[in-house]
């Protein structure tokens, strides 16, 4: 017979039940523990044929094995008297056998001569059936976890990347300096001058701005104000954007690509935009 088929429909004779698409392992387990008895039927999924499981060779291995043990004949006592005698008689026995120097065999067993070893032959275990469960039936299964934690670290590595992205790309630090004490910082302010509209204003470190360099209607203005000081200073310095907070961020967008040809050539250190409240001084 070739190997055990995956899967079995099982017939419960008792109960008269019918369960389709059992595997085979589990119809193994349902007759070692006697749920499936010898009489109940059994056939691989997909035949017509119903076999008895006691003739099934690779499920009948598994049903439980019946120990018999050798009855001992044991003669009916007719009277009382003569079972009387029948013991003084083995007593007497025993005595002339003790008086004559004759050792009294303990292993011996009344009625068929068995000795202890015999009865203990008989309690030995049955054989073990022809197919057993696989330990790997038992071990967890780690692809699912591991497939887990790959995507939980794919997660974390995004997360982190996209924490460190600015709205500005701020080159590396050439000059060292602070922007609160660095005296050749240059700020320019965008600040509301009315509802409506809204002026710029450049200063050169913490000095107020000079009159022609405040209250300028265009970002234009602001660059050329700008450069008039970047032509006066001993080395590039940094320039911080500080945008009213009630206005727009395109504001300082719009500044963005003419301070970076700056950087690029040079002209300033690095620059910083930031959305702030920005009084007028």
């Amino acid at each position: 017979m070739g190997g055990a088929p995956k899967s079995f429909d099982v017939w419960f004779v008792t109960a008269n039940t019918v369960y389709k698409g059992v595997p085979y392992q589990v119809a193994a387990d349902w007759v070692q523990q006697g749920r499936l008895a010898a009489t109940d039927h059994v056939r691989p999924s997909g035949t017509e044929l119903w076999v008895a499981v006691r003739d099934y060779p690779l499920l009948a291995d598994y049903l439980p094995k019946v120990l018999t043990l050798p009855t001992v004949a044991v003669s009916s006592v007719e009277s009382s008297s003569s079972s009387a005698q029948e013991q003084q008689a083995a007593t007497q026995g025993h005595q002339a056998a003790s008086s004559s120097g004759l050792p009294l065999s303990s292993d011996r067993l009344p009625g068929e001569g068995m000795t202890p070893r015999d009865v203990d032959e008989l309690f030995e275990h049955a054989p073990a059936p022809l197919f057993h469960r696989s330990d790997d039936d038992e071990e967890v299964d780690m692809v699912p976890l591991i497939d887990i934690s790959m995507v939980l670290l794919v997660f974390f590595i995004m997360i982190r990347a996209a924490g460190a992205l600015a709205p500005v790309d701020v080159p590396e630090m050439r000059y060292a300096g602070s922007l609160a004490t660095d005296p050749e910082a240059i700020t320019i302010v965008i600040d509301k001058y009315n509802e409506e509209q809204v002026y710029y204003a450049v200063r050169h470190g913490k000095a107020a701005p000079k009159p022609s360099h405040d209250l300028l209607h265009t970002p234009e203005a602001a660059l050329r104000a700008l450069d008039e000081i970047l032509a006066t200073v001993s080395r590039p310095p940094e320039v911080r954007v500080a945008c009213h907070k009630d206005l727009p961020y395109e504001r300082i967008v719009e500044l963005q690509p003419e301070l970076e040809a700056r950087h690029k050539k040079n002209m300033i250190n690095s620059f910083v935009a930031t959305v702030v409240e920005a009084p007028r001084e």
